[in-house]
Protein backbone atom coordinates (compact mmCIF):
# COMPACT_ATOMS: atom_id res chain seq x y z
CA UNK A 1 0.00 0.00 0.00
CA UNK A 2 1.39 3.42 -0.92
CA UNK A 3 2.28 6.00 1.72
CA UNK A 4 -0.67 8.25 0.86
CA UNK A 5 -3.20 5.45 1.37
CA UNK A 6 -1.63 4.04 4.54
CA UNK A 7 -1.68 7.48 6.17
CA UNK A 8 -5.26 8.11 5.12
CA UNK A 9 -6.62 4.81 6.36
CA UNK A 10 -4.88 5.19 9.68
CA UNK A 11 -5.78 8.76 10.76
CA UNK A 12 -5.60 4.47 -25.13
CA UNK A 13 -7.77 4.36 -27.72
CA UNK A 14 -10.78 2.13 -27.30
CA UNK A 15 -10.35 -0.99 -29.38
CA UNK A 16 -13.03 -3.43 -30.53
CA UNK A 17 -13.72 -5.63 -27.51
CA UNK A 18 -16.58 -6.84 -25.38
CA UNK A 19 -17.90 -4.61 -22.61
CA UNK A 20 -15.95 -4.85 -19.38
CA UNK A 21 -12.64 -5.54 -21.14
CA UNK A 22 -9.38 -3.65 -20.63
CA UNK A 23 -8.49 -2.46 -24.11
CA UNK A 24 -5.24 -0.64 -23.32
CA UNK A 25 -3.06 0.76 -20.57
CA UNK A 26 -1.64 4.28 -20.52
CA UNK A 27 1.60 5.00 -18.60
CA UNK A 28 1.27 8.10 -16.41
CA UNK A 29 3.23 9.55 -13.51
CA UNK A 30 4.36 7.41 -10.55
CA UNK A 31 1.69 6.35 -8.02
CA UNK A 32 -1.39 7.68 -9.84
CA UNK A 33 -4.36 8.45 -7.60
CA UNK A 34 -7.24 10.52 -8.98
CA UNK A 35 -8.77 10.72 -12.46
CA UNK A 36 -11.43 12.93 -14.06
CA UNK A 37 -12.51 13.81 -17.60
CA UNK A 38 -13.12 17.25 -19.04
CA UNK A 39 -16.85 17.76 -19.68
CA UNK A 40 -16.30 17.48 -23.44
CA UNK A 41 -14.47 14.17 -22.98
CA UNK A 42 -11.37 15.22 -24.90
CA UNK A 43 -8.94 15.03 -21.98
CA UNK A 44 -8.43 13.12 -18.75
CA UNK A 45 -6.43 14.50 -15.82
CA UNK A 46 -4.59 12.02 -13.59
CA UNK A 47 -2.88 13.01 -10.34
CA UNK A 48 0.45 11.38 -9.45
CA UNK A 49 2.81 11.38 -6.46
CA UNK A 50 6.56 11.62 -6.96
CA UNK A 51 6.96 13.87 -8.85
CA UNK A 52 3.79 15.71 -7.86
CA UNK A 53 2.06 16.27 -11.15
CA UNK A 54 -1.09 16.00 -13.21
CA UNK A 55 -0.75 13.91 -16.36
CA UNK A 56 -2.96 15.20 -19.17
CA UNK A 57 -4.21 12.37 -21.38
CA UNK A 58 -5.46 13.08 -24.89
CA UNK A 59 -8.37 10.64 -25.00
CA UNK A 60 -8.47 10.29 -28.79
CA UNK A 61 -4.72 9.62 -28.98
CA UNK A 62 -4.69 7.45 -25.84
CA UNK A 63 -1.51 8.95 -24.43
CA UNK A 64 -0.14 11.61 -22.11
CA UNK A 65 0.47 14.83 -24.02
CA UNK A 66 1.59 17.08 -21.16
CA UNK A 67 2.39 17.13 -17.46
CA UNK A 68 1.43 19.91 -15.05
CA UNK A 69 3.38 20.44 -11.79
CA UNK A 70 1.07 21.02 -8.80
CA UNK A 71 1.35 20.89 -5.00
CA UNK A 72 2.69 18.22 -2.66
CA UNK A 73 0.91 14.82 -2.94
CA UNK A 74 -1.93 15.61 -5.37
CA UNK A 75 -4.92 13.33 -4.87
CA UNK A 76 -8.32 14.26 -6.31
CA UNK A 77 -9.35 16.33 -9.32
CA UNK A 78 -12.64 17.91 -10.42
CA UNK A 79 -13.61 20.16 -13.33
CA UNK A 80 -15.97 23.11 -13.35
CA UNK A 81 -19.10 22.33 -15.40
CA UNK A 82 -17.96 24.62 -18.23
CA UNK A 83 -14.62 22.78 -18.41
CA UNK A 84 -12.54 25.92 -18.04
CA UNK A 85 -10.88 25.05 -14.71
CA UNK A 86 -9.65 21.98 -12.87
CA UNK A 87 -9.33 21.87 -9.10
CA UNK A 88 -6.61 19.55 -7.77
CA UNK A 89 -6.23 18.78 -4.06
CA UNK A 90 -2.71 18.53 -2.62
CA UNK A 91 -2.78 16.35 0.49
CA UNK A 92 0.50 17.29 2.15
CA UNK A 93 0.47 20.94 1.06
CA UNK A 94 -3.07 21.47 2.34
CA UNK A 95 -3.86 23.38 -0.83
CA UNK A 96 -5.88 23.31 -4.03
CA UNK A 97 -4.15 24.00 -7.34
CA UNK A 98 -6.47 25.72 -9.83
CA UNK A 99 -5.55 24.84 -13.41
CA UNK A 100 -6.64 26.81 -16.44
CA UNK A 101 -7.56 23.98 -18.81
CA UNK A 102 -7.02 26.04 -21.95
CA UNK A 103 -3.42 26.93 -21.14
CA UNK A 104 -2.65 23.87 -19.01
CA UNK A 105 -1.13 26.04 -16.28
CA UNK A 106 -1.77 26.54 -12.58
CA UNK A 107 -3.26 30.02 -12.22
CA UNK A 108 -3.72 30.06 -8.43
CA UNK A 109 -3.14 28.04 -5.27
CA UNK A 110 -5.72 28.15 -2.49
CA UNK A 111 -4.85 27.25 1.10
CA UNK A 112 -7.74 25.21 2.45
CA UNK A 113 -6.77 23.11 5.50
CA UNK A 114 -4.71 20.18 6.68
CA UNK A 115 -4.61 16.85 4.88
CA UNK A 116 -6.55 18.02 1.85
CA UNK A 117 -7.99 15.06 -0.05
CA UNK A 118 -11.37 15.02 -1.83
CA UNK A 119 -12.94 17.66 -4.06
CA UNK A 120 -16.31 18.10 -5.77
CA UNK A 121 -17.90 21.06 -7.53
CA UNK A 122 -21.58 21.94 -7.27
CA UNK A 123 -23.63 21.23 -10.42
CA UNK A 124 -24.10 24.98 -10.94
CA UNK A 125 -20.33 25.54 -10.74
CA UNK A 126 -20.52 28.12 -7.97
CA UNK A 127 -18.75 26.25 -5.14
CA UNK A 128 -16.08 23.63 -4.60
CA UNK A 129 -16.16 21.43 -1.50
CA UNK A 130 -12.77 20.18 -0.31
CA UNK A 131 -12.21 17.65 2.49
CA UNK A 132 -9.40 18.11 5.02
CA UNK A 133 -8.73 14.76 6.68
CA UNK A 134 -6.38 16.03 9.37
CA UNK A 135 -8.54 18.95 10.49
CA UNK A 136 -11.90 17.15 10.11
CA UNK A 137 -13.43 19.89 8.01
CA UNK A 138 -14.80 20.71 4.58
CA UNK A 139 -13.57 23.95 3.03
CA UNK A 140 -16.12 25.69 0.79
CA UNK A 141 -14.45 27.59 -2.02
CA UNK A 142 -16.26 30.33 -3.89
CA UNK A 143 -15.30 29.53 -7.48
CA UNK A 144 -15.68 33.12 -8.75
CA UNK A 145 -13.50 34.73 -6.07
CA UNK A 146 -11.17 31.75 -5.67
CA UNK A 147 -11.30 32.06 -1.89
CA UNK A 148 -12.48 29.90 0.98
CA UNK A 149 -15.93 31.25 1.86
CA UNK A 150 -16.59 29.00 4.87
CA UNK A 151 -15.46 25.89 6.71
CA UNK A 152 -17.82 23.12 7.81
CA UNK A 153 -16.90 20.76 10.68
CA UNK A 154 -17.54 17.10 9.81
CA UNK A 155 -16.64 13.65 11.14
CA UNK A 156 -13.18 12.19 11.61
CA UNK A 157 -10.76 11.79 8.69
CA UNK A 158 -13.04 13.03 5.89
CA UNK A 159 -12.05 11.48 2.58
CA UNK A 160 -14.24 11.88 -0.47
CA UNK A 161 -17.24 14.08 -1.24
CA UNK A 162 -20.01 14.13 -3.86
CA UNK A 163 -23.04 16.31 -4.61
CA UNK A 164 -26.52 15.05 -5.34
CA UNK A 165 -27.48 15.74 -8.98
CA UNK A 166 -29.80 18.58 -7.93
CA UNK A 167 -27.01 20.18 -5.88
CA UNK A 168 -29.04 20.33 -2.67
CA UNK A 169 -26.94 17.86 -0.66
CA UNK A 170 -23.31 16.94 -0.29
CA UNK A 171 -22.30 13.53 1.05
CA UNK A 172 -18.97 13.59 2.86
CA UNK A 173 -17.27 10.32 3.74
CA UNK A 174 -15.77 10.38 7.23
CA UNK A 175 -16.38 7.85 10.00
CA UNK A 176 -19.87 7.65 8.47
CA UNK A 177 -21.59 9.68 5.76
CA UNK A 178 -22.09 13.30 6.78
CA UNK A 179 -25.02 14.87 4.91
CA UNK A 180 -24.54 18.58 4.29
CA UNK A 181 -27.43 20.86 3.36
CA UNK A 182 -25.73 22.99 0.71
CA UNK A 183 -28.07 25.97 1.16
CA UNK A 184 -27.35 26.28 4.87
CA UNK A 185 -23.82 24.87 4.82
CA UNK A 186 -24.47 22.64 7.83
CA UNK A 187 -24.37 18.92 8.55
CA UNK A 188 -27.97 17.76 9.00
CA UNK A 189 -27.36 14.07 9.68
CA UNK A 190 -24.76 11.31 9.68
CA UNK A 191 -25.56 7.94 8.11
CA UNK A 192 -23.81 4.85 9.51
CA UNK A 193 -22.38 2.60 6.80
CA UNK A 194 -19.72 -0.14 6.70
CA UNK A 195 -16.18 -0.36 8.02
CA UNK A 196 -13.72 2.34 6.86
CA UNK A 197 -15.93 4.06 4.26
CA UNK A 198 -13.97 5.71 1.48
CA UNK A 199 -15.68 6.56 -1.83
CA UNK A 200 -19.13 7.86 -2.78
CA UNK A 201 -21.22 8.37 -5.92
CA UNK A 202 -24.88 9.18 -6.58
CA UNK A 203 -27.06 7.45 -9.13
CA UNK A 204 -28.07 9.60 -12.08
CA UNK A 205 -31.59 10.23 -10.74
CA UNK A 206 -30.28 11.08 -7.28
CA UNK A 207 -32.41 8.48 -5.54
CA UNK A 208 -29.48 6.40 -4.28
CA UNK A 209 -25.91 6.92 -3.16
CA UNK A 210 -23.28 4.18 -3.24
CA UNK A 211 -20.56 4.19 -0.56
CA UNK A 212 -17.51 1.92 -0.66
CA UNK A 213 -16.38 0.36 2.61
CA UNK A 214 -12.67 -0.41 2.47
CA UNK A 215 -12.92 -2.69 5.48
CA UNK A 216 -10.08 -4.28 7.44
CA UNK A 217 -11.48 -7.53 8.81
CA UNK A 218 -12.47 -9.40 5.69
CA UNK A 219 -15.62 -7.39 5.03
CA UNK A 220 -15.44 -5.44 1.78
CA UNK A 221 -18.73 -3.97 0.65
CA UNK A 222 -20.72 -1.16 -0.93
CA UNK A 223 -23.53 0.39 1.11
CA UNK A 224 -26.57 1.53 -0.88
CA UNK A 225 -28.24 4.59 0.69
CA UNK A 226 -31.81 5.63 -0.13
CA UNK A 227 -31.37 9.40 -0.33
CA UNK A 228 -35.00 10.26 0.53
CA UNK A 229 -34.93 8.34 3.81
CA UNK A 230 -31.22 8.65 4.56
CA UNK A 231 -31.08 4.92 5.34
CA UNK A 232 -28.93 2.07 4.04
CA UNK A 233 -31.25 -0.24 2.07
CA UNK A 234 -28.76 -2.91 1.06
CA UNK A 235 -25.11 -3.96 1.19
CA UNK A 236 -23.26 -5.40 -1.82
CA UNK A 237 -20.14 -7.58 -1.39
CA UNK A 238 -17.34 -6.59 -3.79
CA UNK A 239 -13.59 -7.21 -4.09
CA UNK A 240 -10.91 -6.66 -1.48
CA UNK A 241 -10.28 -3.08 -0.34
CA UNK A 242 -12.91 -1.19 -2.37
CA UNK A 243 -11.88 2.44 -2.72
CA UNK A 244 -13.72 4.56 -5.24
CA UNK A 245 -16.90 4.21 -7.26
CA UNK A 246 -18.39 5.82 -10.37
CA UNK A 247 -21.78 5.47 -12.02
CA UNK A 248 -22.18 5.34 -15.81
CA UNK A 249 -23.75 8.44 -17.39
CA UNK A 250 -26.85 6.40 -18.26
CA UNK A 251 -27.20 5.37 -14.61
CA UNK A 252 -27.30 1.64 -15.34
CA UNK A 253 -23.98 0.48 -13.93
CA UNK A 254 -21.48 1.32 -11.19
CA UNK A 255 -17.76 0.48 -11.25
CA UNK A 256 -15.83 -0.07 -8.00
CA UNK A 257 -12.03 -0.14 -7.75
CA UNK A 258 -10.77 -2.91 -5.45
CA UNK A 259 -7.30 -1.94 -4.26
CA UNK A 260 -6.57 -5.25 -2.56
CA UNK A 261 -7.65 -7.58 -5.37
CA UNK A 262 -6.48 -5.56 -8.39
CA UNK A 263 -9.94 -5.60 -9.93
CA UNK A 264 -12.98 -3.50 -10.75
CA UNK A 265 -16.39 -4.81 -9.64
CA UNK A 266 -19.28 -4.04 -12.01
CA UNK A 267 -22.60 -3.47 -10.22
CA UNK A 268 -25.93 -3.56 -12.03
CA UNK A 269 -27.82 -0.65 -10.46
CA UNK A 270 -31.29 -2.10 -11.10
CA UNK A 271 -30.63 -5.44 -9.40
CA UNK A 272 -28.01 -4.25 -6.91
CA UNK A 273 -25.71 -7.16 -7.70
CA UNK A 274 -22.17 -7.58 -9.03
CA UNK A 275 -22.47 -8.88 -12.57
CA UNK A 276 -18.78 -9.12 -13.45
CA UNK A 277 -15.26 -8.51 -12.17
CA UNK A 278 -12.58 -6.93 -14.37
CA UNK A 279 -8.85 -7.54 -13.73
CA UNK A 280 -6.91 -4.28 -14.03
CA UNK A 281 -3.46 -3.11 -12.88
CA UNK A 282 -1.93 -3.25 -9.43
CA UNK A 283 -3.52 -1.21 -6.67
CA UNK A 284 -6.47 0.42 -8.46
CA UNK A 285 -7.62 3.57 -6.65
CA UNK A 286 -9.94 5.75 -8.70
CA UNK A 287 -12.26 5.30 -11.65
CA UNK A 288 -14.14 7.69 -13.97
CA UNK A 289 -16.29 7.35 -17.07
CA UNK A 290 -16.01 9.29 -20.29
CA UNK A 291 -18.99 11.66 -20.62
CA UNK A 292 -20.47 9.48 -23.37
CA UNK A 293 -20.13 6.37 -21.19
CA UNK A 294 -18.12 4.41 -23.74
CA UNK A 295 -15.07 3.87 -21.56
CA UNK A 296 -13.83 3.97 -17.98
CA UNK A 297 -10.35 4.93 -16.81
CA UNK A 298 -9.00 3.25 -13.66
CA UNK A 299 -5.82 4.51 -11.99
CA UNK A 300 -3.43 1.81 -10.76
CA UNK A 301 -1.40 3.26 -7.90
CA UNK A 302 1.28 0.57 -7.72
CA UNK A 303 1.79 -0.18 -11.42
CA UNK A 304 1.76 3.47 -12.53
CA UNK A 305 -0.70 3.09 -15.39
CA UNK A 306 -4.29 3.85 -16.27
CA UNK A 307 -6.41 0.90 -17.40
CA UNK A 308 -8.82 1.81 -20.22
CA UNK A 309 -11.96 -0.29 -19.91
CA UNK A 310 -14.57 -0.62 -22.64
CA UNK A 311 -17.82 0.17 -20.84
CA UNK A 312 -21.41 -0.63 -21.72
CA UNK A 313 -23.34 -3.87 -21.66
Amino acid sequence: MSTFLAALMIGGNILAASAGTVTSTIPVGPNPVGVAFTPDGSKAYVTSHGPDTVSVIDVAAGRVTSTIPVGDAPTSVAFTPDGSKAYVTNQISGTVSVIDVGSGKVTSTIRVGDGTYGVAITPDGSKAYVTNNRSDTVAVIDVVSGKVASTIPVGTIPRNVAFSPDGSKAYVISSGVDVINVASGTVTSTIPVGENPFGVAFTRDGSKAYVTNYGSSGTHTVSVIEVASGMVSSTIPVGSGPMNIAVTPDGATAYVTNYGSDTVSVIDVASGTVTSTIPVGTGPVDVAFTPDGSAAYATNNTSGVVSVIRAGR
